[in-house]
């Protein structure tokens, strides 16, 4: 395609199924989008609506009749099939294939990454079980804005390997040193690009953060089981700066002869009240950290995860933390 045309999801009221799922405009259409995920869109009538599956009797693929128009305004209606509406936009051209083979054999599923181009010779082999998709010994290439995605995925990778696995990084930031990678993912990181696609997903334009720890405070493993995308803002809120704080307690310092806790709040440093013991500043600092960390969940409550809501409304702090 030589003129791409993304639909801001932002406008039209659409909730995206994943970070990742991106709808293009179906060329030769004025109102259709096609998204990655083989999700059918229009707003023909000035609201946009996202399209229910119709399959195609005997054969379980997903088709749907729609508007093509000229410039003129000329209108011709077709059907057609999700799979060809999903490869035109997202697929890379293979010359001499032009038929398409749904990798994992469910034929309604036309999601991107299922579908690779193939010819009537290989499509044939493939459906009667006399070759597999790895005999083909190629790798179905996408359109340039979707490899942005894989290296997204790649990049945390990189962050990732990087902060359990770099004895330099650990001298710097000693809360990094016993972090692993679960074999899962180290034994193949396709599985973990596959997991930041299904679980990646944004709040506004906010900064999203791969978090290990919040699920299970304290945990060290990054995997399936404890990993979750938290925003910015609540990922700095729970951290455990302990390599800082010195000999006193999380949040405590010694001002004088007394002591005295302070929180960052709204990006300022705010001093709490002096006390004789850092026991009873320590006690001041839980009141009102848990107290900031009740509020952040009920701010994103409905935005984030129902268990990283859960998490945070239990979470608790520790004078050994």
């Amino acid at each position: 395609m030589n003129d791409i045309n993304i639909l801001d999801l932002k406008k039209t009221g659409i909730e995206p199924l994943n970070q990742l799922e991106t709808f293009m405009l179906v060329e030769g259409t004025k109102h259709y989008y096609i998204s990655s995920e083989g999700r059918l869109a229009n707003n023909i009538k000035g609201k946009f609506y996202v399209h229910a599956d119709t399959l195609t009797s005997g054969t379980n693929k997903v088709h749907w009749k729609i508007f093509y128009e000229d410039d003129e305004n000329m209108r011709t209606t077709k059907d057609v099939k999700a799979e060809y509406l999903v490869a035109e936009a997202f697929l890379e051209k293979v010359p001499g294939k032009n038929m398409i083979y749904h990798i994992d054999g469910d034929d309604s599923n036309s999601k991107y990454n299922n579908l690779i181009y193939v010819s009537p010779g290989e499509l044939s082999a493939l459906k009667t079980n006399k070759k597999t998709i790895d005999d083909l010994s190629r790798i179905q290439e996408y359109v340039p804005f979707m490899n942005i995605n894989i290296m997204k995925a790649r990049r945390l990778w990189n962050d990732m390997q990087t902060r359990c696995y770099n004895w330099k990084l650990h001298k710097r930031f000693p809360k990094y040193f016993g972090c692993t990678i679960c074999d899962e993912w180290r034994e193949d990181k396709t599985r973990f690009y596959k997991w930041v696609e299904e679980n990646y997903y944004s709040i506004g334009d906010e900064q999203m953060d791969l978090d290990k720890d919040i699920l299970f405070k304290g945990n060290k493993i990054y995997s399936p089981d404890t990993c979750i995308f938290v925003p910015h803002s609540i990922n700095t809120l729970v951290v455990n700066n302990s390599a800082k704080r010195g000999k006193f307690p999380i949040g405590v310092c010694k001002d004088g002869r007394k002591y005295r806790c302070s929180l960052n709040i709204d990006g300022k440093n705010v001093r709490l009240h002096y006390w004789s013991t850092p026991e009873e500043a320590f006690a001041e600092y839980k009141r009102h950290k848990e107290a900031l960390i009740l509020i952040m969940a009920d701010k994103y409550k409905g935005k984030i995860p129902e268990k990283v809501y859960e998490a945070l409304i239990d979470w608790k702090i520790e004078i050994d933390d």
